[in-house]
């Protein structure tokens, strides 16, 4: 979210509208009761004053609108009535701009339809007290200005916020899928280098001896070989499970190949777990032929097994995992 000073945006807001209350002040003893004048600005101060300087956040409280609304309504009711003579182009309206600086701070506060509805109201109790005159004597024209650089304000401040927040989900997103990339290189580096490890070994006996193993010894050194072959090949296909199930059916005479492409790389961890010990009970029931395991990009599935044997045309087993 864009953060603004609300405290310098209030304080500049604040001393414009609290500009009106003060030329109403000045303009008191010209009303024919000046002590009901002395209400109507202090019941705009009090407006002003809350609606800038109480709530945190953007968007006011609806009471608050509501309130403000029953002001700008209030206020020509009660002031109109006690200006005496001739009062055009002068501040004995001054409520009028008051109340274009409450609106607009309405409007800037998320609350643009009550904002306009009262400057509505406002021009028409004008019109109907001074007529048509009013309209540009009374200062009408200038408040409607005022709510509408408000709610552009308000539309500008809105817009900026969701772009700001979109890209910050966009640089989250990245920066997860960055780190789960690392993470899952640093695992694969692990495994291929405890498969070594494990490996080294019987690369050390093949030397001494000088490639002259026993039976075992060289199925052992078979198992080895395509174990090691599985976690640079298989990557995010391998975990303890599928590595015990494999080995298995291996012993079992079943040829097996794990091939990651990278369609895992974006699948959460829980639903990679779920898929691989299907993928497992799956190969723990093939007892001959060949099993391919893949993980392809770009398709509607993230795992496919295919069992095949040489007695049949077709796959004994297909597996395609969402």
């Amino acid at each position: 979210m864009i953060r603004i000073s609300r405290a310098g945006i209030s304080i500049i807001g604040g001393l414009f509208g609290l500009y009106h209350a003060v030329l109403g002040a000045f303009w008191l003893s010209s009303y024919s009761a000046p002590t009901i004048g002395a209400f109507a600005i202090a019941i705009y101060v009090l407006a002003i004053v809350t609606t800038l300087g109480l709530y945190k956040g953007a968007r006011m409280p609806a009471p608050q609108a509501w309130a403000n609304l029953f002001v700008a309504v209030t206020l020509p009711m009660l002031v109109n009535p006690l200006i005496v003579g001739a009062w055009h182009n002068t501040f004995a309206t001054w409520y009028v701009g008051g109340l274009g600086v409450l609106l607009a701070a309405t409007a800037v506060r998320r609350h643009r339809t009550i904002a306009w509805f009262g400057t509505a109201v406002v021009a028409f109790q004008c019109v109907q007290w001074g007529g048509f005159r009013a309209v540009f004597d009374s200062g009408i024209i200038g408040m409607a200005l005022l709510v509408a650089a408000g709610q552009a304000l308000s539309i500008g401040i809105e817009r900026a916020s969701s772009d700001v927040a979109e890209l910050n989900e966009l640089a989250r997103r990245e920066a997860t899928a960055a780190a789960a990339t690392t993470a899952q290189r640093l695992e694969r580096k692990e495994r291929a280098q405890l498969a070594l490890s494990s490996s080294l070994p019987m690369l050390e006996r093949i030397v001494e001896s000088g490639g002259r193993l026993t039976d075992a010894e060289r199925e052992s050194a078979r198992l080895g070989e395509a174990g090691l072959r599985d976690e640079i090949r298989g990557r995010a296909l391998v975990n303890e499970r599928v590595r015990e199930a494999v080995r298995n059916a291996r012993i079992r005479g079943v040829e097996v190949v794990l091939l990651d492409e990278g369609g895992l790389d974006t699948a959460e961890p829980e639903l990679v777990a779920r898929m691989l010990g299907d993928v497992a009970s799956a190969i723990d029931g093939v007892s001959s032929g060949r099993v391919t395991v893949r993980a392809p990009a770009g398709e509607t599935w993230m795992v496919t097994l295919a069992a095949t044997n040489r007695n049949t045309s077709g796959p004994t087993l297909l597996l395609r995992l969402p």
